[in-house]
């Protein structure tokens, strides 16, 4: 689903079924995405200050974000960012599904063939979100200057 309004509408319909502020958290991310259609890569903390969140809020945005990613939204692609030891550089970028590999094998080797273990990748690893909606395009002008 790569439409806002249906995800929007899916979202309302579960927020009055459920208590969960989750889908409450789903529906201010969609806004955000909405009013900001060019915002592609979106972090925790990003969002967390593009929201006025809290860093105490981060679980629920972690959450939130994962939650937009999941069928029926599949709103956001997750993706994450390796990073050196030092957590100073982006040493490579994975996809979600290597990354789901790399925790049940419980092992991971990067693109230079280091071994990593399981506790270093995720100290060393960081998700960011992949905004899915599709940007409208803004209507073509013609020669003459009408809007098609």
């Amino acid at each position: 689903m790569n439409n806002v309004a249906q995800v929007k509408q899916l979202l309302s319909e579960l927020t009055k079924s459920d208590a969960s502020s989750l889908y409450a958290v789903c529906h201010q991310i969609t806004v955000y995405i909405e009013h900001h259609p060019r915002q592609h890569n979106l972090t925790i903390g990003g969002l967390r200050a593009a929201l006025h969140r809290n860093a105490e809020d981060d679980d629920l945005l972690i959450r939130a974000a994962f939650t937009l990613s999941l069928h029926p939204f599949q709103a956001l692609q997750v993706r994450y960012k390796l990073y050196d030891e030092e957590l100073s550089e982006v040493v490579q970028e994975i996809e979600h599904a290597d990354y789901i590999v790399a925790v049940s094998q419980e092992e991971f080797i990067d693109i230079e063939g280091n071994e990593i273990t399981l506790s270093d990748l995720h100290r060393r690893m960081f998700p960011y979100f992949v905004n899915m909606f599709k940007v409208e395009s803004e209507p073509a002008s013609s020669a003459n200057g009408r809007v098609d």
